[in-house]
């Protein structure tokens, strides 16, 4: 539920015009800090979903069995790996948005 409801928010602010960026130093180092704590967020989710995979064994009940979404295994993988693919997700949307955004100021310059 607390993940579809966090990927309706990232559609409805993907598909949102970007709010022209504010100016100023301290503007664009606040915007920096803001990135930089999502990015380690981010990477911090993704690398733990990939040490929980590699360590955790589907067929070994003990490793899992009492853990947040056990005591079946992939009730275990939606709670401690869904919020890494929500990143994923999120970041690939995010990055799409990035990329068009230039190719309409490239299509415009030239055009």
């Amino acid at each position: 539920m607390v993940a579809a409801v966090l990927i309706t928010v990232g559609l409805i602010t993907a598909r949102r015009p970007a709010p022209p960026p504010a100016a100023g130093w301290a503007a664009r180092l606040r915007r920096a800090a803001v990135y930089l704590l999502l990015l380690a967020a981010g990477a911090v989710l993704v690398a733990r979903a990939g040490y929980i995979l590699a360590t955790e064994h589907p067929g070994d009940p003990e490793t899992y069995q009492h853990a947040w979404g056990g005591p079946h295994y992939i009730g275990f993988v939606i709670v401690h790996v869904g919020p890494a693919v929500l990143v994923l997700f999120l970041t690939g949307l995010a990055l799409r948005r990035r990329l068009r955004g230039r190719r309409r100021a490239v299509s415009q310059q030239h055009g």
